[in-house]
């Protein structure tokens, strides 16, 4: 443990392996797992920028664990000018678990990291791949003030969870992932009496309406001046359009 704060980057189940079904069919299934992969990568660079942070990516199956060592090396490749890019893997735990239900993979992580020694940890979804390093850093110090964070969806799913060291009862509460996330981890906490603080709404992608935010949100990045967030997820959609437009 080189830091007191750690994030969990926590990639989604197969499909059909504890995971609602899915809505996202923008295209077919061997172009959706390399666009898959393209979030998770796009979510560990965002995350990545915060240096005073220890990472964990936690990925189900333990064959997905590709995923995330390919990811961590090709960043370290794009960025080696960047300390926060290239100590990476210095600093980052792969996490293999099995496809039980999100829930319970939630739980498991962030009870890992509470056991690890860590006073704060922010966990989000492996599909957030414009995901502002500003408000995982906002998250990290809300910790300071208060013992849950929860960052919410405009479905009613939950991209960000942020939990303190003195709040162990909240484990197993709360999860991120589904449609109904949120009203889920808020229910079982008002049933416990534990208090929770929220942050600005955002997304976890699993609709072709939140594949078109994503989108949106890349554009105004380069309109910006920001060349990079979203960067591979950009590569690669502007490549499967140009072989074929989605399908509808």
């Amino acid at each position: 443990m080189a830091h007191k704060d750690t994030i969990v980057v926590q990639l989604r189940n197969p499909t059909g392996k504890g995971e609602p079904t899915p809505v996202l069919r923008v295209f077919d299934d061997v172009k959706m797992l390399k666009l898959k992969r393209a979030f998770l990568e796009d979510t560990i660079r965002q995350v990545a920028e915060i240096e005073s942070a220890d990472l964990k990516i936690a990925v189900a199956p333990p064959s997905r664990a590709s995923w995330a060592k390919d990811a961590v090396a090709h960043l370290a490749a794009r960025f080696s000018d960047k300390k926060a890019y290239t100590g990476l893997a210095n600093r980052t735990e792969i996490i293999t678990q099995s496809t039980e239900p999100l829930q319970k993979r939630t739980a498991d992580n962030l009870r890992h990291c509470l056991e690890g020694g860590y006073q704060r940890t922010v966990l989000v979804g492996g599909f957030t791949p414009t995901l502002d390093p500003q408000r995982v850093q906002d998250a990290l110090n809300h910790l300071r003030k208060h013992p849950l964070i929860l960052g919410p969806t405009i479905e009613g799913g939950c991209y960000l969870i942020g939990l303190r060291a003195n709040c162990p009862e909240a484990i197993g509460l709360v999860t991120v992932g589904t449609d109904v996330a949120y009203m889920e981890s808020t229910a079982a906490l008002r049933e416990a009496a534990l208090p929770w603080q929220e942050i600005d709404l955002s997304y976890d992608v699993g609709h072709q309406e939140d594949l078109e935010y994503v989108v949106r949100e890349i554009n105004h990045c380069r309109y910006t001046g920001d060349e990079e967030t979203g960067r591979c997820t950009e590569q690669l959609l502007a490549e499967f359009i140009k072989q074929s437009p989605p399908t509808r």
